[in-house]
């Protein structure tokens, strides 16, 4: 019989899962209605991306004030702010739906609300649980951290299909409105030290530092490669999907439940083969999946079928190295995982942002080009992982 200090504590991996999933699903529910908003506000497809650019923006950048804030006076007070900001970005999209330049702010204060919810859904995690059960705990946040992007278009495609796309606004208002009652009522305060005085030019300097830190660059760096294949693919397949292949913005989110099913594969996955494998391992079987992902896409014709296998096959590959590479990421860090984690989500939105928008315009933009685009970043990752090696082999043989 496992004594109690063995057993795993389900309440905070609930509470985290929660968190983090009113971020996450203001990533992708919105996509399904990006044609659809590029028709009705007679705006160009390029200029209808800053709905998602403006979102990772605001959505990056304010964790890097989030992460130490939760470091310093705790995560409840961090999470009933950053909550409070989202519904008001939300509720501004829904008064301005026909209003393209303040729906684009309310998109950009809905991003600096949500914010608070990737630092603290991995905060509470860290918090919580230490060593195998740290991994363990990742792997399942992984499942909603990485299935939530896909399957929210499900949900947010239906909606528009039935209601308009202005309605998917509202259906978002609701559920954060009982997300953040919910917590209200439900979130204790997790971090496990004294509170403390937030300090501007301390936490700039820590910032300093984690960028050169090299166990934090190299970690973060699978996660920052694996996003951005997906931002890419998630934000590229409406308009494949429904521009080219005439799926209606319902049945696109019904497709997008296969690579759903692919995440939860990867995850289902990592939890066996991680009594076998070391982690490193893991991550190159990922990178090797999504070489796979890539050849696939490059070596067939453009259909529903091919577009949604490969990125079903990417989907695997990143249900197995999310949790690997937060729990690579956060496992030496203790005082500051808010901050790490912060660092580790601003770079990971910013680039996701900025460099997604600009591949999407001038090089990725059809089957072929998604897929060599998967074979360059399965290629980083194997650059970043043997790089590791070698870098620590060379350390290790220094006197």
């Amino acid at each position: 019989m496992p004594t109690k200090k063995h057993l795993f504590k389900k309440l905070p991996l609930a509470l985290a899962m929660m968190i983090i999933a009113t971020g996450q699903v203001g990533v992708s529910i919105y996509l399904p209605s990006l044609p659809l908003i590029s028709q009705d506000l007679n705006i160009s497809a390029t200029n209808t991306q800053f709905i998602v650019t403006f979102y990772l923006l605001g959505f990056g950048a304010s964790q890097l004030f989030y992460g130490p804030f939760s470091d310093a006076i705790g995560r409840r007070p961090v999470f009933l702010l950053g909550q409070g900001i989202y519904l008001l970005g939300t509720l501004l999209c829904v008064l301005s739906a026909n209003n393209f330049n303040l729906l684009i702010f309310g998109r950009l204060l809905q991003g600096l609300g949500a914010g608070s919810a990737s630092v603290l859904g991995r905060s509470v995690i860290r918090d919580s649980y230490h060593g195998m059960q740290l991994t363990q705990a990742m792997s399942y946040l992984s499942v909603t951290a990485s299935i939530l992007p896909i399957l929210a278009p499900v949900v947010g495609g239906w909606v528009a299909f039935q209601l308009g796309w202005p309605a998917v606004f509202s259906f978002v208002l609701i559920y954060l409105l009982a997300i953040f009652v919910l917590g209200y009522f439900v979130l204790p305060e997790t971090m496990p030290y004294a509170v403390s005085k937030f300090k501007v030019l301390q936490t700039l300097k820590n910032y300093y530092y984690l960028a050169k830190n090299y166990q934090v660059v190299s970690a973060a760096s699978y996660n920052w490669i694996s996003y951005l294949a997906t931002l890419v693919s998630i934000s590229l397949l409406p308009f494949l999907l429904q521009n080219g292949e005439h799926l209606s913005s319902a049945e696109y989110g019904q497709v997008m439940i296969i690579p759903s099913m692919g995440l939860l594969i990867g995850s289902l996955l990592l939890n066996t083969l991680n009594k076998y494998f070391s982690s490193l391992t893991l991550i190159l079987l990922a990178a090797c999946i999504m070489l796979l992902a890539g050849a696939f896409l490059m070596l067939t014709q453009s259909s529903v079928f091919t577009l949604v296998t490969g990125f079903t096959l990417l989907a695997i590959a990143q249900g197995i190295s999310f949790p690997i590479s937060i729990s690579l990421l956060l496992a030496p860090h203790t005082k500051q995982v808010g901050a790490v984690s912060a660092f580790s989500g601003a770079v990971q939105m910013c680039l996701a942002g900025t460099l997604g928008a600009f591949l999407i315009k001038n090089l990725v933009y059809d089957q072929q080009r998604l897929g060599l685009f998967y074979i360059i970043t399965g290629l980083l990752m194997v650059l970043v992982l043997t790089h590791g090696k070698y870098r620590k082999n060379k350390t290790s043989t220094n006197p």
